[in-house]
C-alpha cells in the first residue's frame, strides 16, 4: 500500500511538472501507455494519479476520450484571479496589524530560489517559486484557515501561472522579468505603507491576468 501510494504521488507530481513547464498545455490529451512508460509505472497507479489531478482541477475526463488538461475559460480565469486578490487583500490587512522583520525571511529565500531557477532557464521551478511566493505572503498573515483556502485555489491557478510565465519568457526572451515583478512586490511589503502595498499587488494581478488571457487566446486549437 505504501509503495502504491508513493507511485501515485510520484506520477501526479511528474504530470504536474509537465503542465507547469508547458510540456502539457491546456486542452492537451494524455495518452496513458506512453505516459506510464515515461514515468516508469504501471497503468493502475497512473490512473489513480490522473484521478487525483482531476480532483485538483488540473485534468478533466472526457467521455470515451480519456483525460486532458483542463481548459480555463475567461470566466474561470476571472473567478480565480478575483478570488485570489480578495484573499490576498485580507492577508495584507492581517500583515499590517502584525508586521515583524522575521516574516520576510521565507519570502527572501523563495526569491533567491526563483532567481536561481530563472537564471538556469528552469520554467517549472520558476512557476513553483511563483506559487510559493504568493502562498508565503498569505502564510505571513498567520491565519491558518486562510492559508488552507488559498493553497486550494493555487492548485488551479498553476495552470494560468504556467501559461503566463511561458508568455512572459517568450515576449522578454528570459524568465527574469517575472522575478523582477515579484521582487517589487516584496520590496513594497517591507515598507509600512498600506496604499503602496495594495497598489503593487493590484498592478501585479492585472499583469498576470492580461498575460494569461493573451496566451490562451493565441493558442488556437489547444485552447
Amino acid at each position: 500500500m505504501i509503495i502504491q501510494e508513493s507511485l501515485v504521488s510520484m506520477a501526479a507530481d511528474g504530470i504536474r511538472k509537465m503542465v507547469i513547464g508547458g510540456e502539457l498545455r491546456q486542452g492537451d490529451k494524455l495518452n496513458e501507455p506512453p505516459l506510464a512508460e515515461r514515468l516508469g509505472i504501471s497503468r493502475p497507479p497512473l490512473r489513480e494519479a490522473l484521478r487525483t489531478l482531476e480532483a485538483e482541477g488540473i485534468l478533466e475526463q472526457t467521455p470515451r476520450r480519456g483525460y486532458r488538461v483542463v481548459v480555463l475559460t475567461d470566466t474561470d480565469i476571472e473567478e480565480i484571479y478575483s478570488l485570489r486578490r480578495s484573499l490576498e487583500d485580507f492577508a495584507l490587512t492581517l500583515i499590517e496589524r502584525h508586521r515583524t522583520p522575521e516574516m520576510f525571511d521565507e519570502l527572501d529565500a523563495i526569491m533567491r530560489r526563483m532567481r536561481s531557477a530563472a537564471s538556469a532557464g528552469d520554467r517549472p521551478a520558476v512557476v513553483q517559486a511563483n506559487v510559493d511566493f504568493h502562498v508565503g505572503v498569505v502564510a505571513a498573515s498567520g491565519h491558518r484557515r486562510l492559508v488552507h483556502v488559498y493553497r486550494t485555489l493555487m492548485v488551479q491557478m498553476q495552470l494560468s501561472m504556467a501559461t503566463n510565465v511561458l508568455t512572459e519568457e517568450r515576449s522578454s526572451g528570459d524568465l527574469l522579468k517575472g522575478c523582477e515583478r515579484h521582487e517589487r512586490l516584496l520590496s513594497s511589503l517591507r515598507y509600512d505603507d498600506p496604499n503602496a502595498v495594495r497598489k503593487a499587488f493590484d498592478e501585479h494581478g492585472e499583469l498576470d491576468y492580461v498575460g494569461t488571457a493573451a496566451a490562451i487566446d493565441t493558442k488556437g486549437d489547444r485552447a
